[in-house]
């Protein structure tokens, strides 16, 4: 089973299921934090690192779905003046020689604001292979959703604790690329656990399709990676815990590399 519609070859969905790493590492950053050199950087880290996907995150004044870790890191992008047509000269600065499959995070506001068929364009020309656009709703999402597969993109979306079987079996015949499952209710950060509903959501998501199930919000340690792997989820989706080394040691480029490397070693070490 795949999703309807899907008529295009996902590079995410293959990333992930060829991943050496299990649960496969799909790391998040905020784009402009602490400064676009950094995000250009860190990006090329990550693919020599092996990362089966990067979620890049497109700063908002507003990213409601965002813990104070991520909203920091977007205020601070925003107060220095990255925009969304700087984010798109890095990726263009990139595209050429950059493998590893990228996902736009984006609310939605700054979609419509571009124009619709505008940005996903612009995304496909850049090389995007995934969009993620949490406030979108599932019920409001088929038009997007059928650009994003005119321009060969993934649109990816949120399957929650409280989704209803209905409404996960809407999401997820929606979604390409992977299904992305939120640990628990709330906003991004770092947890100590995952509660036991994500087993019943996975067995229910599995019914409708076999597109990968990624976890996140939360996810931040060796444990969780164990946790997820055991839990059968294909793709484990970190962000707070780098915006936090990231921060730690923003005035220090090289020390981001090398603390952001160190991390991912340790996530998978016992692995």
């Amino acid at each position: 089973m795949e999703p309807e519609g899907l008529n295009f070859k996902s590079k995410i969905q293959n990333s992930i299921l060829e991943s050496k790493k299990q649960p496969a590492l799909i790391p998040f950053v905020t784009a402009g934090f602490p400064d676009l050199q950094v995000t250009k950087e860190l990006l090329y880290k990550f693919q020599e690192k092996n990362v089966a996907a990067i979620e890049l995150g497109i700063p908002f004044s507003d990213p409601l779905a965002d813990g104070p870790v991520i909203q920091g890191a977007s205020k601070y992008a925003i107060d220095n003046g990255i925009t969304l047509n700087k984010i798109f000269e890095l990726l263009n600065s990139i595209k050429g020689n950059f493998n590893t499959p990228i996902i736009l995070f984006t609310y939605f506001n700054i979609i419509l604001n571009y124009g619709l068929e505008g940005f996903v364009k612009k995304a496909s020309e850049l090389n995007i292979s995934g969009i993620i656009s949490p406030d979108l709703p599932v019920e409001e999402a088929q038009s997007f959703k059928q650009l994003c597969e005119k321009y060969n993109i993934d649109f990816i979306m949120l399957v929650a604790p409280t989704s209803g079987k209905e409404r996960i079996k809407k999401i997820v015949t929606t979604s390409s690329g992977f299904i992305y499952l939120v640990s628990s209710t709330g906003v991004t950060g770092v947890r100590e656990g995952f509660s036991q509903v994500l087993s019943d959501i996975l067995e229910e998501i599995k019914k409708y399709t076999n597109t990968p199930v990624s976890v996140g919000f939360g996810v931040s340690k060796p444990e969780h990676i164990k946790e997820l792997k055991n839990l059968g989820v294909q793709g484990a989706i970190i962000g707070s815990a780098f915006i936090k080394i990231i921060d730690e040691h923003k005035g220090d480029k090289p020390k981001v590399l090398s603390s952001v490397s160190d991390f991912i070693d340790r996530l998978y070490a016992e692995g």
